[in-house]
């Protein structure tokens, strides 16, 4: 197993530059702070996922689906955008902007595909210049539906998909504890959604403890890309991955 000192802390000040105030708790619901010119989207709670209106800034070539000519953003997306002042997240019935507050009983309720583990990884990664994009959803699709997330098993399935090829896949999730979380690509000035090609690596998860030879397996027949399991606590994010090795046989 080789671990990689990605370990970093998460919480001590947003990427924004904005000071956390540390009498801010959850519960008290923290302000946002938006900047001048920032994005607007609104909620749709079907979808679990946000629909951008406005869109502004170049951020958008990195972050967001596209379906039928709109742009879609996950939880996790929404979220971090709005922590750093980009994005402000209109309620679905009203212009209401929704407050941090809302966003995080989103992420605690792991209704919209997203759970706190999840969301530290993005957060983590997105603010080291990474891009990343929800594992297996394609960027823009023509034709593609938009399936509502549901707990950890959201995905999007293009029409005319085979299937068995679904079946399959849903039957390898199921076999598996770990789950492929995130396709994470190095930082490009030239990333298109169109033709991103293949990620760099592909972020995991395996809970609280160390995936199964089982677990590893089945994911690595699944995944071409470079696989890395992430391991957080108290707020702190750390990599590791697994490699095979020959040992000599001894006399």
């Amino acid at each position: 197993m080789e671990e990689e000192n990605w370990e970093a802390s998460s919480s001590s000040e947003n990427e924004a530059g904005f000071a956390v105030d540390d009498d801010e708790e959850f519960q008290s619901g923290p302000k946002l702070q938006f900047r001048v010119g920032s994005s607007k989207a609104r909620w749709v709670t079907e979808l679990g996922m946000a629909e951008v209106e406005v869109k502004r800034g170049k951020l958008w070539t990195t972050t967001g689906i596209i379906r039928s000519g709109k742009t879609y953003c996950f939880i996790e997306e929404a979220l971090y955008l709005c922590e750093i002042g980009e994005l402000q997240i209109m309620g679905t019935d009203d212009d209401v902007v929704i407050p941090l507050k809302g966003l995080y009983e989103m992420i605690a309720e792991e209704i919209s595909g997203c759970c706190w583990e999840s969301y530290e990884v993005y957060r983590y990664l997105k603010g080291l210049g990474y891009i990343l994009g929800r594992h297996g959803v394609p960027w823009t699709s023509k034709g593609a539906e938009i399936m509502t997330p549901r707990g950890e098993e959201e995905e999007t399935v293009c029409a005319g998909e085979d299937e068995d090829t679904v079946t399959k896949l849903l039957g390898d999730m199921q076999l598996c504890d770990a789950r492929a979380v995130f396709d994470v690509y190095l930082p490009n000035s030239r990333f298109k959604k169109s033709s991103p090609g293949e990620p760099s690596f592909v972020a995991c998860l395996s809970g609280d403890s160390t995936p199964s030879k089982e677990d590893v397996r089945v994911l690595q027949s699944r995944i071409a890309a470079p696989l890395r399991f992430c391991h957080i606590a108290q707020g702190r994010v750390s990599f590791f991955s697994f490699s095979s090795i020959n040992l000599p046989v001894l006399p």
